[in-house]
């Protein structure tokens, strides 16, 4: 009788005894190749930790924004956390579905480490509108997709007629302003074949290069420019309504499957009971420092 295996499971042989009874046979003396009764995941150390590492960078509003001494919020409100947005207010909402004891740590990380660090165990999770990209699918996991987005041109409103599309930015007289090592950076190197890429390495003084003349575009996902604009209202707009790409953004994650499933099952809930679209509302109406 041939065996036949599913799933990494064999099916048993039937055996008819003398009784006429029907009993079976396990034909793998090894046991089945796959179980999650023993499975030991990254969820289960976390637990037993008390709290969940976060990574973010910090400096992508309306997601993530650090604080420092520096820094005074227009209303006068105080955090007992350095970072905001709407992501932090997430992964706090994460620790409450865990039912750690423990608040969120937040651990500071660049556009080009994510995937380092979370191979590196620096943290658990990344969180802070972090774009879905092939080349970090490669090393690591990505929970469901939580915003769809696409890449907007932000100017001065002064510069209108003179910027209109994606040709008319992409002269030799034009200065692109870009964060180092994330999707940004690449996207203008990857478009702008006559225009000068100007990286300005804090990313929350980005647009602000745009502002003083110091560059003259800034190319970043829609929600950005448009937070961006609505803070900068009169002096920043927008080149673009539709986008000129598909992203999606989403949370980075370790190579675990059991923590995967767990963050989507829990992800899946904030968005269908709209905890989502009003914890996003809440940061995209928020009155930001200016950088």
């Amino acid at each position: 009788m041939p065996l036949f295996r599913v799933l990494g499971l064999v099916a048993p042989l039937l055996t008819l005894t003398a009784g006429h009874e029907i009993t079976y046979e396990s034909q793998d003396p090894i046991g089945p190749s796959f179980s999650s009764v023993n499975t030991t995941s990254l969820l289960d150390t976390i637990r037993t930790r008390g709290y969940i590492r976060v990574g973010t960078t910090g400096d992508y509003k309306p997601f993530t924004y650090q604080l420092d001494n520096a820094t005074t919020l227009p209303d006068g409100t105080t955090f007992n956390t350095t970072y905001i947005g709407a992501d932090v207010d997430m992964a706090q909402s994460l620790s409450n579905a865990l039912s750690l004891p423990s608040s969120p740590i937040f651990v500071p990380s660049a556009w080009a480490n994510l995937t380092m660090d979370i191979a590196a165990n620096k943290f658990d999770i990344a969180m802070g509108g972090v774009s879905i990209t092939l080349a970090r699918a490669q090393t690591s996991f990505f929970s469901t997709p939580v915003q769809r987005v696409g890449k907007t041109g932000c100017i001065r409103c002064a510069d209108k007629g003179k910027y209109t599309d994606l040709k008319s930015l992409d002269v030799v007289s034009t200065k692109i302003a870009a964060n180092p090592g994330g999707t940004n950076e690449a996207f203008d190197r990857a478009t702008f074949t006559k225009a000068q890429v100007v990286i300005v390495e804090d990313n929350n003084a980005v647009y602000q290069a745009v502002i003083d003349g110091t560059a003259d575009a800034m190319v970043s996902d829609k929600i950005e420019v448009e937070l961006q604009v609505n803070l900068n209202n009169g002096t920043l707009c927008m080149v673009n309504e539709v986008p000129w790409t598909f992203e999606e953004l989403g949370y980075l994650l370790p190579r675990d499957d059991v923590l995967k499933i767990f963050v989507d099952t829990w992800w899946r809930i904030q968005e269908g009971s709209g905890a989502w679209n009003a914890t996003l509302e809440k940061w995209m109406g928020y009155k930001w420092p200016v950088v």
